[in-house]
This record gives C-alpha cells, structure tokens and sequence, in this order.
C-alpha cells in the first residue's frame, strides 16, 4: 500500500527542480537560500496581438448571395433561350436598282447640253458596308456660269438635278434678293461612305446621291453662308430661305438650319426615292 504522504515527500524536490529552470539567474539564487520572490503586478501586454485584432476586425466579411430557386432558374434559361433565339441585327439598306447604259448616256447628253463639264470615272463603292457609285462622275460646275468647288463625285442623277435647279432656278433667285449673280457654291460633302449621324442606316452620301451646300460667293466677292441670320429680313436672309422653298421638288430631300443640329450650317439636298416620290423638307 501506497502511502501519500511519501508521495508527496518524493515529488517535491522533482516540482521544486522544474520551478527554478523558470525563473532567472537571480531569481534562482534567491530560491535555492529560500528567499522570497516578489512577482509584477501584472504581465506584459501582448500590443501586436491588438493590432491584429484591430485589423481583423475592420476587415468586411462577405455575405454569401442565396441560392438561386428553382424559379429564378427557370428565368435565367427563358432570358437565354430569348437571345439565341433572337436573328442577328442586319443591314436596314436594301440593294439600290442600278441605271442602265442607256439611262447613264441619256444623263450625260442632258448635262453637257446645261453646260456642266464632268469626268466618268471607275465603280466605287464598299461591298462589305453597302456604299456603291456603278457609274460615278466628277463634277466642277453646277451651270455655264456657277462654279463648284471643291470638285465632288456624284452619280449622274444627282448631278443632272443640280445643273437643272442651278440653271433654271436659281439665277432668278439671285437677281431679286442678292441683286448680283451668283459665281461659286462652296460645297461640304458629296460622295462619301458613311452612316447616318446618330443610325446604322447608310447616308445619301455613300451613293453619290446627295450634296451639302456651305456658301455662295457672288459676282462682288462676297461669301454668303449658309446659316440661321439675326436679320431675318436681310437680302441674305431673304435669298437663303428663297432657295430652301425652290429646292424643295427637283430635290426628294431638303435640310438646312432649323431642321436639327446636324444642318445648322449647310443645305443637305438628295435625290432619295420615297413612298409616291413625295419629297421631304424640313
């Protein structure tokens, strides 16, 4: 039979031996002569565990989002099958009928019987956009006595309205609110290969079919420009509102300042077919 108090007796040097490896030099001198030891107050405070604890806890957890239910799924593959089954966006412009060599050689008999000189020049056009000119021609005047500058390249049928209106209209229209002729139109813009402002639908302009009109210089040097005039009652003012109403009829399409932003400074006339060839003037 065990006895405890031997026990007890035995481990106390083996608890006593563990005890002093703990402790300092000094302090173990004192504990072997049996001095007392006088502990802090308090421990060390562990300051690098409370910044962490600090950054730990201005971190933001995430919230999980929930499940998708089951009908939310069935949304989602409703809105995907939607789009597939959706016909890819396509080009609004429809293949122009092109003029045949007899049309072609008719409009070009008319314009030099008005005066106009021109040059043919070869087929231009973008397959992959949709711009085309079959039989484009370069054009440096509008009549015998008005000049274009710079030259521009339109297709005969706008052309041949151009020496029309220029050559029958528009000189009557000088003589009562300019008092002078008119020598040469400025022009902005005939053939080129682009978009609508604003759409994807092709211009007029990718098909030779239209002009835009900037200014007017007359017989005395002046430049008139096309533009909204304070003085709606000046012979300037006068002519250009004059020239809108004519071109509207011999042009499918008149546009100037007033119609929207993009004609505040020039006169967009085309020759674009419509229903009943009913024209369009804003």
């Amino acid at each position: 039979m065990i006895h405890r108090p031997a026990v007890r007796r035995a481990f106390r040097p083996i608890l006593l031996s563990l005890f002093a490896l703990t402790l300092s030099p000094a302090q173990s001198v004192l504990a072997e002569k049996g001095g007392r030891i006088t502990l802090p107050p308090s421990g060390p405070i562990p300051h690098m565990r409370g910044e962490v604890k600090r950054q730990e806890m201005s971190v933001v957890v995430p919230i999980p989002s929930p499940r998708p239910t089951d009908k939310d799924k069935g949304k989602e593959k409703e809105k995907a099958g939607t789009k597939k089954d959706q016909p890819a966006p396509q080009r609004k412009d429809q293949p122009r009928p092109q003029s045949t060599p007899k049309e072609e050689t008719a409009c070009r008999k008319a314009l030099s019987e008005l005066g106009v000189t021109f040059e043919d020049r070869e087929p231009i056009g973008d397959k992959d956009i949709g711009c085309s000119i079959p039989h484009p021609l370069v054009i440096k005047d509008l009549s015998r006595k008005i000049s274009l500058e710079p030259e521009a390249t339109l297709n005969c049928t706008t052309a041949l309205a151009l020496a029309r209106f220029f050559s029958g209209q528009v000189p009557a229209l000088a003589r009562k609110h300019l008092k002078q002729p008119i020598r040469f139109v400025r022009h902005a813009s005939a053939y080129v290969c682009r978009a609508r402002n604003g759409t994807n639908t092709l211009s007029e302009h990718a098909f030779g079919n239209a002009l835009d009109i900037a200014a007017f210089t007359l017989a005395d040097g002046t430049t008139l420009t096309v533009s909204k005039k304070e003085d709606l009652k000046s012979d300037g003012a006068r002519f250009l509102d004059a020239f809108r109403k004519a071109a509207c009829g011999p042009f499918l399409t008149m546009l100037g300042p007033g119609s929207d932003a993009d004609h505040a400074d020039h006169f967009h006339l085309d020759m674009k077919s419509r229903r009943n060839d009913r024209p369009y003037c804003r």
